[in-house]
């Protein structure tokens, strides 16, 4: 059965706007094997469905959205690593230097985001602030680093809603 080009056209927008693709096809009358194959034709040609369906879900969802989806989960991955890090049997005083170098990686990344979204240049300078005291503490304090420790994730948490 031939399909016209405007239901074609209907399948790949329900689909790129974010609805399945077995439910793009029943939606517009056609199988799934077909709007499969649609697809497939449609990214030789140049133009890749899933590439369109990100591009939309990135302007439906708002850059400032993305960019805070982006922070968070690079957050969470940091402390995620400093509660795995707690846990560790490792020495101190490499825990501290593995704390000093997931500070400094989080300021590095926050000082680049800043530079795409000035909104987050505060929180920048706070975690650089943040690293620096680090720093200082492996430096001449390492006991006073594993006191720090602990309070790591709410002083994160403090600045993320403070500047972020």
């Amino acid at each position: 059965m031939a399909h016209t080009p405007e239901t074609r056209a209907n399948v790949r927008r329900m689909y790129v706007e974010g609805m399945a693709l077995t439910a793009a096809a029943a939606c517009g009358n056609v199988s799934y094997d077909t709007a499969r194959e649609w697809k497939r034709l449609a990214k030789e040609r140049g133009d890749d469905w899933d590439t369109a369906r990100a591009a939309y879900r990135i302007s439906e969802q708002g850059i400032d959205e993305l960019n805070k989806n982006m922070i968070e989960d690079f957050a969470r991955l940091v402390l995620t690593t400093t509660r795995e890090l707690d846990n560790s049997p490792i020495p101190a005083h490499e825990k501290a230097g593995v704390l000093s170098q997931l500070a400094d990686a989080h300021a590095k990344f926050a000082k680049a985001f800043s530079r795409i979204n000035p909104q987050f240049s505060g929180l920048s300078v706070a975690l650089d602030t943040l690293k620096t005291v680090v720093d200082l503490l492996q430096k001449r304090d390492p006991q006073a680093l594993r006191a720090l420790q602990p309070h790591i994730d709410e002083i994160g948490a403090v600045l993320g809603k403070r500047y972020g």
